[in-house]
């Protein structure tokens, strides 16, 4: 064996080489993201800066108050979660009756509704340590018995985007290119204590 090596050195050295590089490749694209990869954390409270008021021009003479429910998705893993998104996985009455918005795309709060291109607005990278809000759901006094969820700005998804307040689970997916997808569950009250103010629970946390 070892005169063979010898005298086909050069055979020798291109299988050394092929074998190095394909550990290479397995080292970095398989075995190295699996030890570092993200986790993200997902939170909601009931105060401040997940619920948010705030007061919307509708016009010279009038303005409307909203009122914003977001949760915070912070990354404590060891790698950043690349092309982050949200949406609608499923939404259901208190009755099991399911609404039409899956797949409805869920505003990231630090991308605004100026932004060109939907395709990449609605995508982003959380670095390590970093966190990032999203825009549940609102509700406005000039919309008595409704609340919104918040699409970006002038795509048409083919689904309304407001729905009237009753009691609903909410399940929301956050999938990326390098994570398995979390479900996070929200329970929505319809029958809030302050008109136009929604009582949200995040109730669990899961991974698909």
């Amino acid at each position: 064996m070892i005169d063979w090596l010898r005298n086909n050195w050069a055979t020798t050295i291109a299988l050394i080489l092929s074998i190095v590089a394909l550990l290479f490749t397995a080292l970095k694209d398989f075995i190295l993201p699996w030890f570092f990869k993200p986790k993200l954390e997902i939170t909601y409270l009931q105060k401040e800066p997940y619920k948010r008021q705030v007061n919307i021009n509708a016009g010279p003479n009038s303005t409307v108050i909203g009122f914003f429910d977001r949760f915070k998705i912070e990354n404590i893993g060891k790698n950043t979660a690349k092309n982050c998104r949200c949406q609608i996985y499923s939404i259901k009455d208190k009755t099991g009756k399911e609404l039409d918005l899956q797949g409805f795309p869920i505003k990231w709060a630090s991308r605004p509704d100026s932004a060109v291109d939907f395709t990449k607005a609605e995508r982003l990278n959380i670095g390590q340590g970093e966190s990032e809000f999203v825009d549940l759901a609102h509700a406005q006094t000039n919309a008595i018995g409704y609340f919104y969820f918040e699409p970006y700005h002038n795509v048409p998804i083919g689904m309304t985007n407001q729905v009237p307040i009753k009691n609903y689970i909410v399940k929301v997916i956050i999938s990326g290119d390098n994570f398995k997808p979390y479900i996070a569950t929200f329970k929505i009250n319809g029958q809030p204590k302050y008109e136009h103010i929604l009582e949200i629970t995040l109730e669990e946390v899961t991974r698909k």
